[in-house]
């Protein structure tokens, strides 16, 4: 039958790779928390160890999704750049259809109709209005998604973190009582 020093020490093996793999650490540990992680899986070094504050160690660490993060910058403009585009093609044909055919004509309504085809049909007011509120759309649940990943990450990680250390001192306890 397993001690409960035995079982403490299962635990906390258990609990540090729980926070490790979680974490996102298995392959970026260095320093003295790679000795110290190997030192508890095989049982070395404990007592030094119990003396130390894990905390330092092991800092809690969390994972930010850091492409979508990107993306979501990156998209944010967008909407305006596509605006921006689209008037830069119209107001040249606008401006000869004022000089030409109609000095009182409106600018939203020759974006919107295009009379003559004068631009790219891209161009249009209704389409360039679609598009951008397309990419609204995308940006808002890009970000509810962002969130929620944030959030639910942030949850799992601070569990498996407190269950680390607990677990961790827990043995350390066993250790320094023997």
């Amino acid at each position: 039958m397993m001690t409960s020093h035995g079982t403490a020490h299962d635990t906390a093996v258990s609990a540090v790779d729980k926070w490790i793999k979680v974490s996102k650490q298995t392959s970026s540990l260095a320093g003295a928390a790679a000795v110290f992680v190997d030192d508890l899986r095989t049982g070395r070094n404990v007592r030094t160890w119990s003396r130390v504050n894990l905390e330092q160690i092991l800092p809690y660490r969390l994972e930010m999704p850091r492409l979508l993060l990107v993306v979501r910058a990156g998209a944010l403009f967008l909407p305006i750049l596509l605006t921006w585009l689209a008037l830069s093609q119209v107001i040249g044909p606008f401006a000869q259809f004022i000089q030409n055919q109609q000095p009182s004509a409106n600018f939203l309504w020759f974006w919107q109709t295009n009379p003559g085809e004068s631009f790219a049909g891209v161009f249009e007011l209704g389409h360039v209005a679609l598009t951008a509120a397309a990419v609204l759309a995308f940006l808002s649940v890009l970000a509810m998604r962002i969130a929620w990943w944030e959030t639910s990450r942030a949850e799992r990680t601070e569990h498996a973190y407190s269950e680390m250390l607990s677990a961790v001192e827990a043995y350390f306890v066993s250790v320094r009582e023997n």
